[in-house]
């Protein structure tokens, strides 16, 4: 904050003529001024004209009155620097009473004890007020120059000072929020070492036992499930670490398309319809009013916010259920109005001391190490610095014992021409019967693959997921041995139906055998296979000449179903797309917490 130098000061006499003469002196009094007796008395010689900054001057008569001025200056936060104070002023308070008086209210007042020595002398002074550097004996008749010094050097010491002890606040403060921080990303690695070591464990140790020959069937499911769930929530806690890396370092990317809104609520709640049911909880979507069929905004970030925050309220609610509400805010004849997603619990509910740090980055309201729920404390981070980005923001309200409220306000652009929609609500029940349907739906895939992969871990597993799904599928070690197996192919007259790439190979990576295959032109669909997953990573896939891509550790479900979908797509890949030719959208859309 700037500091504006404070020139106010207090001026304490008993005589009118001294508070003209100082403010003559110290307010820019002209040389022509007559002197008046007492300042000849006083001051000695004619006054000059005025050098330097000019002072703000209040005056006082006798010395209660200068206690007054000053009491009630403080307590308003107009403060004066100094005082000038007269030794003498019958009947009241003496000059060094006052002075006492002045500093109980304001121990930083610089003080000028104006003395002819003819009441005190100089040693019955120090015995009486002290020796301090605040104090200044000045004896009379003392000339203009003197005083305009005076005034000048101590204003400016007391201002030093102020500037020096707020100077030192903000860096105490400071430090302060550094230790903080600090702490809490302390309790945040100790944590992350408990959260990813926990899943970890589980992972090798269900591994060793299905390994083990006289494992049954049925456990070989069970193990497989928890090695499956302990592998999701370990992705999941790596996608919150990179997703604030990227908040952080604003490279996080929105990508406007239109979008059913109500469609992103119903697969929040179908996804997470499990965990409600794990827990025993009702799990409900809730259309309080007509609903736009379609809105212009970043489906993959919506979604990821509701996900978040759908999640988070399941997490931390033990019984009961929690609602997601969907609402068209704003009167009717607006054009611009917002959509609302609200999501409601009834679990434990945050006191409120602790609802303003909520959103901050490693800032988790339990951090110990008997804390009841896990997590990486990011979602809410992460969702409010998505949603501010999107137009829009997050806000919070909650009842310890009672439950919280998670609004998040979505910005949708001019609705002039939009369709307003009355939907049916939903329970995660439906949801959950239409997700078994899906499920018991063949999962395959018949086409011939060419795999080109480096790992042979990848080689094998990958090899496994597409031939389980009914697919041929053949495997290049390096982006080089891939462009010769296609031009192999296309002789024998036995074409892929489609590529998965690795993009970070030896030899020749994925995307100089993508860019190689399309220059020659190949039109098969190719998919980018890669473990990166940062901003940018999709667009240089696909600037590369790849169809789509997608992000290991693969979905084996969706590999298929991206297989099919480039497949029967009617357009051909472009032989090399131009950089500008490049639309910036989101990375693989997946799941968070």
């Amino acid at each position: 904050m700037e500091h504006t130098d404070n020139r106010r000061i207090l001026v304490i006499d008993d005589q009118d003529s001294i508070h003209q003469d100082f403010r003559k002196i110290l307010s820019g009094g002209s040389k022509d001024a007559a002197p008046s007796d007492a300042r000849s008395a006083f001051f000695g010689e004619e006054e000059t004209k005025t050098v330097g900054p000019t002072f703000d001057l209040v005056s006082a008569n006798q010395g209660e009155e200068g206690v007054e001025l000053l009491e009630k200056a403080t307590s308003r936060g107009d403060r004066f620097a100094m005082a000038f104070v007269d030794i003498r002023m019958p009947p009241g308070l003496d000059g060094m009473q006052t002075i006492l008086k002045l500093w109980e209210i304001d121990p930083d007042l610089e003080v000028v004890i104006c003395t002819a020595f003819s009441d005190y002398s100089f040693d019955e002074i120090v015995e009486t007020v002290g020796s301090s550097h605040q104090l200044i004996i000045l004896k009379k008749p003392f000339d203009p120059v003197e005083v305009r010094q005076l005034a000048g050097a101590l204003t400016e010491k007391w201002n030093v000072v102020q500037r020096d002890r707020a100077n030192m606040q903000r860096l105490k403060e400071a430090n302060l929020r550094a230790e903080a921080a600090n702490r809490a990303k302390s309790e945040f690695l100790a944590n992350m070492s408990h959260e990813i070591r926990t899943p970890m464990n589980a992972i090798l140790g269900y591994v060793d036992l299905l390994c083990e020959n006289e494992v049954d069937l049925e456990s070989r499911k069970r193990y497989g499930y928890i090695i499956r769930r302990s592998g999701e929530h370990l992705l999941t806690i790596l996608n919150d670490i990179l997703d604030i890396s990227r908040v952080e370092a604003n490279r996080m990317v929105v990508s406007a398309r239109e979008f059913a809104p109500v469609e992103v609520g119903r697969e929040v709640i179908t996804l997470l319809s499990t965990q409600a049911q794990e827990q025993g909880l009702a799990l409900e979507l809730e259309l309080m009013s007509a609903v736009p069929d379609r809105i212009l905004s970043d489906p993959v970030r919506v979604r990821q916010i509701l996900l978040n925050l759908v999640g988070n309220a399941i997490k931390f609610t033990a019984k009961g259920r929690v609602r997601l509400e969907i609402e068209l805010e704003g009167d009717e004849g607006l054009a611009h109005r917002g959509l609302v997603f609200r999501v409601k619990d009834t679990g434990v509910g945050i006191p409120e001391a602790s609802l303003e740090q909520l959103f901050d980055a490693f800032n988790q309201l339990d951090g110990s190490s008997t804390r009841s729920a896990g997590g990486a404390g990011l979602g809410l981070t992460i969702s409010r610095r998505l949603a501010q980005m999107l137009g829009g923001d997050i806000d919070v309200e909650s009842e310890v014992g009672v439950g919280s409220t998670f609004t998040f306000r979505l910005y949708i652009g001019e609705l002039e021409g939009a369709q307003l929609v009355d939907y049916e609500s939903r329970s995660a029940d439906h949801e959950a019967d239409e997700r078994k349907q899906a499920e018991q739906r063949p999962n395959t895939f018949i086409g011939n693959v060419l795999l080109v992969e480096d790992v042979k871990l990848n080689q094998t597993l990958v090899s496994a997921m597409l031939k389980r799904g009914g697919a041929v599928v053949e495997v290049a070690s390096n982006g080089l041995e891939g462009c010769e197996r296609v031009a192999e192919a296309e002789r024998d007259g036995r074409p892929y139906d489609v590529i998965l790439m690795d993009m970070q190979m030896p030899v020749l990576d994925g995307y100089q055998a993508t860019r190689r295959l399309r220059e020659t032109g190949c039109t098969i669909p190719i998919i980018a296979l890669t473990a990166h997953a940062m901003a940018g990573d999709r667009e240089k896939c696909l600037e590369a000449g790849c169809t789509e891509y997608t992000t290991k550790p693969l979905d084996r479900a969706r590999l298929l179903e991206l297989c099919r979908r480039v497949i029967s797509s009617p357009e051909p890949p472009a032989a090399l797309p131009r950089r500008d030719d490049v639309a910036v959208t989101d990375p693989q859309d997946r799941k968070p917490t």
